[in-house]
């Protein structure tokens, strides 16, 4: 995502049909789009990801292949306790259910299933690689902050954000009770005294990774708006791009119609 997003222009333009080059990079980085659709990338940049069909780029697979080998061969037991999934075993097969999004996902030594099936979703794998790797690196310390105050995050990632956080305020407007119902049906849980808002919501995008979004909904003198928080030891159970990855997902499924 980060390379695509370089090859971009920066501008926001909006002539690719989207409102950030952020949004662009990852909808090319989801196989959604074509890098060559943007109308100002430079030609070395569409040469980098040739039109072969809107296939995941290989990179990714590699990706999560090299952090499928370091997994298998942690001790499944012990990321288990210390990244509050659940460890089991049958037949002597050893097994890791992780909850994220509301949905689970089986880590077994063959690979990451989903519904009894080996997932084909590269980027869950990722994710949830990056997870248990990491093994639970500290305790959750209390202290809100955006994606973009995280250390070393790049600039792009508050745009990210902000993008995130428009479409969430776009959906709903002052549609309150609909955002509460599919907040409900995301597994969300409602929450009071984080920040002052009309509604605000908890949701455990992993388990050691909540996610607390808070929501002013439109009246005759403001427009919506929406904010996302995350605790501040996100980064050390998570990479913050694979973090902006999992928030992208949490965002299509809530506001989806």
């Amino acid at each position: 995502m980060i390379d695509i997003y370089k090859k971009l222009p920066g501008t926001n333009c909006g002539r690719c049909g989207l409102p950030t080059c952020m949004a662009f990079a990852l909808k090319v980085k989801n196989a959604q789009a074509l890098i060559s659709e943007c109308p100002y990338v430079a030609a070395e940049a569409a040469a980098e990801h040739p039109e072969k069909g809107r296939g995941p780029f290989s990179s990714f697979d590699q990706v999560a292949a090299a952090l499928e080998k370091e997994v298998v061969a942690m001790d499944f037991r012990e990321a288990a306790e210390a990244t509050e999934c659940r460890f089991g075993e049958v037949d002597g097969k050893e097994s890791i259910t992780v909850r994220m999004l509301n949905r689970e996902y089986v880590f077994r030594k063959e690979g990451l299933f989903e519904n009894g099936l080996p997932s084909r979703d590269v980027w869950a794998k990722i994710i949830i690689y990056d997870y248990l790797r990491r093994k639970g690196a500290s305790s959750l310390r209390g202290e809100l902050i955006t994606l973009g105050h995280f250390p070393h995050t790049a600039s792009h990632v508050k745009a990210f954000q902000a993008s995130a956080e428009g479409k969430i305020s776009s959906r709903f407007g002052s549609d309150l009770a609909g955002l509460k119902q599919r907040s409900l049906e995301l597994g969300g849980r409602e929450t009071v005294g984080r920040v002052k808002a009309d509604v605000s919501f908890r949701f455990d995008l992993l388990p050691h990774i909540p996610c607390y979004l808070s929501f002013w909904q439109a009246d005759e003198e403001f427009a919506a708006a929406c904010k996302l928080h995350f605790d501040r030891s996100a980064s050390d159970h998570i990479d913050i791009e694979y973090l902006a990855a999992l928030v992208e997902r949490f965002v299509e499924e809530l506001a989806r119609d």
